[in-house]
């Protein structure tokens, strides 16, 4: 199993050593910062599948913090954390930060590990997507190449049953 590793951005000392218990065996790597800056400059040095943050943080705010990772590496999915039970954050970050799911302080262990376990398969699978879809261009593009060389290449010749036919 690959090893992930997890960014949890709060203000709250507290909230990020829970946070950290709560995932120390989810065979993840867990990174920690006290406010987004911090976290921003984190990101700038290490290879991050996931973001937790705090939505309400003195200085930058995490549906902030969570635009500028969406906008900066599109690649990490994203969870935000919130005491606040407001619509209009919720709907913000989701629509303007592309944040994957949105937990209500305080939050269920289990929920909360569920909800990592799936944001990471998530994002393996986008990576898998996007790793296919890169083949598949690089492959049309050779056979488009073969097939100015060789222009009947796409041609098949087939029987009055739809077999095709093949001529030794």
């Amino acid at each position: 199993m690959k090893t992930h590793t997890i960014l949890i951005v709060d203000d709250e000392e507290l909230i990020l050593k829970s946070i950290s218990r709560v995932l120390r065996n989810e065979n993840c790597r867990i990174l920690t910062a006290p406010s987004g800056e911090e976290g921003l400059a984190i990101l700038k040095n290490n290879d991050v599948h996931l973001v937790i943050s705090d939505q309400k943080m003195p200085g930058m705010s995490g549906l902030d913090f969570l635009k500028r990772v969406q906008r900066e590496y599109p690649q990490i999915l994203t969870i935000m954390l919130t005491g606040l039970a407001e619509l209009k954050i919720a709907m913000d970050a989701i629509n303007e930060a592309g944040v994957y799911k949105f937990i209500l302080k305080p939050w269920d262990d289990n929920d909360l590990k569920v909800t990592v376990r799936r944001a990471l398969e998530t994002r393996e699978l986008i990576w898998e997507r996007n790793t296919l879809r890169r083949q598949v261009k690089t492959q049309d593009a050779i056979l488009q190449e073969l097939e100015k060389i060789y222009p009947d290449i796409g041609k098949v010749e087939r029987d009055e049953d739809g077999y095709i036919v093949i001529d030794i």
